[in-house]
This record gives structure tokens, sequence and C-alpha cells, in this order.
């Protein structure tokens, strides 16, 4: 049985989560002996970072190396779409999700805890973010979803980082506003089986994580 080595609160590991339930991949999930980036866990996987994945012997991390490769062993249900164009498309939006959008909602993380926020910062980074925002509006024309007509690559990212955006900000009061086909299209996704599986350890880690940084000391 394929191993799935992850963390609740890990974005990229709901990330893999929803592709693998979208899949319909049976597999068990543990967490990295020692912890994230523990000398025990290098031992095993050299980068230290999670989501990874043991198919039989075989070791391979990075969220979306490890989406490609089940792809490719496991045709069915595809999360690819079938044209080479629209195959483009998919592998471009999930591309510009882990290097552009993500990144810019990372940014986030140190600012939550009310003792180490800086108001110009969290404007800076808020800013930054609904920059981003705007882009994927203006690169994405969900139908319904991020690359057309069926659930793919492109939406397995964005149906964590846009909830997360959501959730950091409203703990720091302010309010995540998206363009409306966003807005739909977040809608749509929430109602995915394999979105709500995927999310489903992955929410409350990261609500009790949040709410760990906001208590008082």
């Amino acid at each position: 049985m394929l191993i799935f080595y992850a963390t609740p609160v890990s974005s990229y590991s709901a990330k893999l989560r929803i592709a693998l339930a979208a899949k319909g991949i049976t597999c068990e999930e543990r967490e990295p002996p020692g912890g994230y980036r523990s000398q025990d866990w290098r031992v095993i996987q050299p980068t230290g970072t999670i989501p990874a994945i043991d198919d039989a012997g075989f070791l391979l991390a990075e969220s979306e190396a490890i989406i490609e490769y089940l792809e490719d062993r496991h045709l069915e249900p595809p999360l690819l779409p079938g044209s080479a164009q629209d195959r483009a498309r998919s592998r471009f939006l999930a591309r510009f999700h882990d290097l552009q959008f993500e990144p810019s909602v990372r940014a986030l993380f140190p600012l939550v805890n009310p003792t180490r926020r800086d108001a110009a910062r969290l404007t800076e980074v808020a800013t930054a973010l609904n920059e981003r925002i705007a882009l994927l509006d203006r690169i994405a024309a969900p139908a319904p979803w991020m690359a057309g007509r069926e659930f793919s690559t492109a939406d397995c990212g964005f149906a964590v980082s846009l909830p997360l955006a959501r959730l950091l900000l409203e703990a720091m009061g302010r309010v995540l506003a998206l363009p409306a086909a966003i807005e739909r299209w977040l809608a749509v996704a929430q109602a995915h089986p394999a979105v709500i599986a995927g999310l489903a350890p992955w929410r409350p880690a990261t609500e009790h994580w949040i709410s760990a940084q906001l208590a008082p000391a």
C-alpha cells in the first residue's frame, strides 16, 4: 500500500490529500518519523520536507511531482484534461499556485501572533496577496473548474490556499474579498467530495494553530 507522509496542518499535505481522494487511491497516512524536518525524517527523505510518498520503496517528495507521478501510475480517473492545450493550462495554473500564489499566503503566517504583528507589514503582505488574486482572476476562467469542465491538478492547491488566506486574514481582523468568478469556484470546490476529504484533518489543525497564536502568552 502507498505510504503518504503528511501532517494535518500542512497545506501541501492537504493539497496532495485532495488529489489522492480525487483519484481514489488508497494509502496509509503517516506523520514523518521524528517530526517535520527532523534528522530522523531526513534519513528517509533527505530534503526533510512534506508531503512525501513511499510507493513500494520508491520515495518521492514535492506535492506537484507526486501528483504527476500518481497521474502516470493511475490513469483513471484522470486529474489532467484530455487535450494537450488543456493539460498544459492545468499544469500552468498548478505551478502558478505553488510558485507565486501560495507564497503570498504563507507570508501571512508570521503576522498572526499579535505580539509579532506589524501593521505596515500586514498591509504590505495583504496588498501583495490581493495582487496575486487579481492575477488569478485574469488567468483563470473557472468553467466551473480552474482549467475547464473537469476537476484537475489546477484545483488542488487553490482549494487549500484560498480558505487558508481567508482564515488567516479573518484572524487578524481583515476580510478576504474575492472576485465573483473565484468566489463561485471556491463554493463549488468546497462541496467537492475530494476537497471535503482532503481538508477534513487540515481545517481543525489549522484553526487550532491560529487559536494558539492568538492566545495570550
